[in-house]
């Protein structure tokens, strides 16, 4: 199965729904993925925010990541990791169908992630787990991304921070 790996364009936005919803429904444990805002979903486009690169099977959208570059946005994890002062990004949004998983994908588009992160003059890329979300972390250490430490997230979510310098 050969698969190409792309910018996410708005045409592609009911598969990319579609996808979000899937998986999101599918999960073994609810917890593993922080619940998109109303806002967040509105934004998934707007390159400011979070570019957004998908991985495709033909034209049938299977993968996606995001790298949040909003520095405000992630104002609270920089002072987790003591990162004041520093450019810093966030690799999240990382969802693949669950027939696809096990290939590789989200390996892939996080590397083409952490590679623009590069190219932007980010510091630092930084991501999170759910501690039990053995999968996630393994993709995170596969890119170079080494654990920091475990803690409550937005007043409420158990993570894993993983981080590594650009």
């Amino acid at each position: 199965m050969e698969f190409e790996f792309k910018e996410i364009e708005k045409k592609d936005e009911k598969q990319l729904m579609s996808l979000i919803k899937t998986v999101l429904d599918s999960l073994e444990n609810k917890e593993y993925f922080i619940p998109y805002e109303k806002w967040e979903l509105e934004s998934m486009f707007d390159k400011t925010y979070a570019p957004l690169y998908g991985a495709y099977d033909k034209e049938k959208l299977v993968a996606m990541t995001q790298l949040y570059i909003r520095e405000d946005f992630l104002e609270e994890y920089i002072n987790i990791l003591g990162l004041k002062g520093n450019k810093v990004c966030e690799l999240g949004g990382n969802l693949v169908l669950p027939e696809y998983r096990g290939k590789g994908l989200i390996t892939e588009l996080m590397k083409i992630q952490s590679d623009l992160a590069k190219k932007m003059g980010f510091d630092y890329i930084i991501s999170m787990a759910h501690p039990d979300n053995i999968g996630s972390k393994k993709s995170l250490e596969k890119v170079g991304l080494k654990y920091v430490k475990t803690t409550i997230v937005n007043e409420k979510f158990l993570r894993d921070i993983y981080m590594k310098k650009l």
